[in-house]
C-alpha cells in the first residue's frame, strides 16, 4: 500500500518535467539540509532525497507511476495515491484565462501550520501519516467555468528560519529574524488550472511546496454559481 506521494513531498505535479523536479529538489534541500537545521530535522531531508531518487530517474519514475495507477484503481487505496492532475496535457488544449489572485486565510490552514511547527521543532522523528488535504472552496460564474482557466491562490506556508536553522537562537541571543520561533511564515503562490466546462463540485488536488514535505496538500473544490454579485470568491 502506498502511504505517501513522492510528488507531494517535492511539491510538484505528477506531470512535472525532469527540470522542474530538479528545481523543486534543490529548493527543498536548501530549506531542510540537516547541516543547517541539525540532526533532529534529518527525517524531512531524508524524505526529500528518497522522493528525488525515484522521480529523477526515468525508469524508476515509470515504475512508481504504475504503482500509483494501480493503487488509484482500488477504492480502498485511493486516498494513498494523490492525483496531481492540475497540469495534465489534456487540460492544456487551449490558452487558459488567468483570473485574479485569491488569498487563503482560514483557521484550518492556521491549525495546519501549528501542527507543522510542532513537527519541525520536535527532537523526535514524526509518525508516518497518510497525506492530509487542506480544503478551499472557489466559486466561479457559469461563464468562467465554461471557459476554463487558471486560479492564482496565495497560500500560507512555513519553513525553518534560514538565519538560525530552526533553533530560534543566534548564539546566546534570540533570533531576530524569526523572533525565537525557529520558523518563518511565508506565502506561497499556487497556480491551479481547471479545464473548460468544469462541473459544479469538481475537486482538484494541488501539491504545496512549503507544506508538501509534511504530508499536506491543497484540495480545491469548485462551485459554479449562476447569480452572484462577485462569483470569483474563495472560502
Amino acid at each position: 500500500m502506498l502511504h505517501k506521494s513522492y510528488y507531494l513531498i517535492l511539491g510538484v505535479s505528477r506531470y512535472e518535467t525532469t527540470r522542474g523536479i530538479r528545481a523543486a529538489f534543490l529548493d527543498l534541500i536548501k530549506r531542510y539540509n540537516p547541516d543547517r537545521l541539525g540532526p533532529a530535522r534529518a527525517y524531512f531531508f531524508q524524505q526529500i532525497l528518497e522522493a528525488y531518487h525515484v522521480l529523477a530517474d526515468p525508469e524508476r519514475r515509470r515504475q512508481y507511476d504504475r504503482g500509483l495507477d494501480d493503487a488509484a484503481a482500488e477504492p480502498d487505496r485511493a486516498e494513498s495515491a494523490i492525483s496531481m492532475g492540475v497540469d495534465h496535457p489534456a487540460n492544456l488544449l487551449q490558452a487558459p484565462a488567468i483570473f485574479r489572485s485569491f488569498a487563503i486565510k482560514d483557521v484550518v490552514f492556521q491549525a495546519a501550520l501549528a501542527q507543522i511547527s510542532g513537527r519541525l521543532t520536535s527532537t523526535q522523528a514524526p509518525m508516518k501519516e497518510n497525506p492530509t488535504p487542506l480544503t478551499a472552496r472557489v466559486i466561479l460564474s457559469t461563464d468562467e467555468a465554461a471557459r476554463g482557466g487558471i486560479l492564482s491562490l496565495a497560500v500560507p506556508t512555513c519553513s525553518p528560519c534560514a538565519i538560525c536553522g530552526g533553533s530560534g537562537r543566534e548564539g546566546i541571543f534570540c533570533c531576530t529574524r524569526c523572533d525565537g520561533e525557529g520558523l518563518i511564515e511565508e506565502e506561497e503562490t499556487v497556480r491551479v488550472q481547471f479545464a473548460p466546462m468544469v462541473g459544479d463540485g469538481a475537486g482538484i488536488d494541488v501539491p504545496l511546496r512549503g507544506l508538501g514535505v509534511h504530508n499536506f496538500y491543497l484540495r480545491v473544490n469548485i462551485r459554479v454559481a449562476a447569480d452572484r454579485s462577485d462569483p470569483r470568491a474563495i472560502r
